[in-house]
């Protein structure tokens, strides 16, 4: 079994490999070809830029490498006979296949691990220089609410966890209590510290010869417990979200009923959309010839290979109309991912 595992892994590893690493220099070399002008003189920034825009097309490129690579090793083991005989030595049909699933499915874990990190914001950072000539760039204003706050920001420094021009509105049944502006801010330890501002309380009750409106000032003062950067950062800039920071801004959002369906397109694309790859080949591995005697394998090969682009077409289009609001999310980008899974498995079973 282990001589037949490493026979298997070292196909299919091996056409992966050729298949997405070549895929990302084409990537690369086109956008390279079309933006190269617009780069920045910087020869640190234009390593970086490369750097990121190929961690940016492993979105695009790791589902379909996955399946090219399992084509063509059937391709390659059928012209071979070596199909065929696997299936004299007594191993079963799905016995040559669970190996490259198995690959798969760990690839496709490897791209959900990396993009709890900053991985998932590679789009964004390519973005950035190539339009600003900088890693991070700084957002514009930003409008925000946060359990019972209204927050205004002038100016985000992205990257840095810190913001300029804040002000933070504390209002009660539409009432405002009180409210504090401050020079800057920067987040440390799960707060926003502000710093060299001012806090106005104003009187709960409008009375004459009671207590005015108090005005006082602070070199240092915590607020907005919990309120992450990178929420304010997405959200201000539009920018892409990582896995965690995706999760926690559905939770925040959500208890401030603020419309949190762009969030769930956007986790369901990093956490449902990869496994379209696994089980796309699991299901095509039941249609393949066992020996190439009567079939012309080189229309077999076009056949998978435009079955696999038209998928891909069809569930990006889906995850498209999903963002636009056409059909919900759960319908647009779950459903089918779970139709295929169901479907493989399904033929896996009736294999056995």
């Amino acid at each position: 079994m282990w001589i037949f595992f490493r026979f298997i892994s070292e196909i299919y590893l091996k056409n992966f490999f050729i298949i997405f690493l070549s895929l990302i220099g084409f990537y690369c070399g086109i956008d390279l070809l079309l933006n190269f002008k617009d780069l920045p003189q910087s020869v640190n920034l234009q390593l970086l830029y490369v750097v990121f825009l190929a961690c940016s097309a492993v979105p695009y490129i790791l589902p379909l490498s996955i399946v090219f690579a399992f084509i063509l090793s059937l391709i390659s083991m059928i012209r071979t006979n070596e199909f065929v005989s696997f299936y004299a030595l007594g191993i079963s049909k799905n016995l040559v296949v669970i190996f490259p699933f198995l690959w798969a499915l760990f690839f496709c874990c490897v791209y959900i691990g990396l993009n709890f990190t900053s991985f998932a914001y590679a789009n964004d950072y390519k973005k950035n220089i190539l339009k600003n000539g900088v890693l991070n760039k700084q957002g514009g204003e930003v409008f925000l609410k946060f359990n019972n706050d209204f927050v205004y920001i002038s100016k985000i420094n992205n990257g840095q966890n810190s913001v300029q021009n804040i002000k933070i509105f504390d209002l009660n049944n539409s009432t405002l209590n009180s409210f504090v502006e401050a020079k800057k801010a920067s987040f440390k330890e799960g707060n926003w510290i502000l710093k060299d501002g001012n806090l106005t309380t104003l009187p709960k009750e409008y009375m004459l010869g009671a207590k005015g409106i108090d005005v006082q000032d602070f070199k240092e003062l915590s607020a907005l417990e919990g309120f992450k950067p990178k929420i304010i950062e997405s959200v201000a800039s539009n920018s892409n979200y990582s896995i965690l920071d995706a999760w926690e801004s559905l939770r925040l959002f959500k208890d401030q009923n603020i419309s949190i369906e762009t969030l769930k397109i956007n986790l369901y694309k990093l956490i449902f959309m990869p496994f379209f790859a696994p089980f796309l080949m699991l299901i095509m591995y039941y249609y393949f010839p066992v020996i190439s005697r009567f079939f012309n394998l080189a229309f077999v090969a076009f056949v998978a290979f435009v079955v696999t682009l038209l998928s891909w077409g069809f569930l990006y289009l889906f995850s498209r109309l999903s963002e636009n609001g056409v059909i919900i999310s759960e319908i647009g980008i779950v459903l089918p991912i779970v139709l295929l899974g169901f479907f493989g498995l399904m033929k896996f079973y009736k294999n056995r």
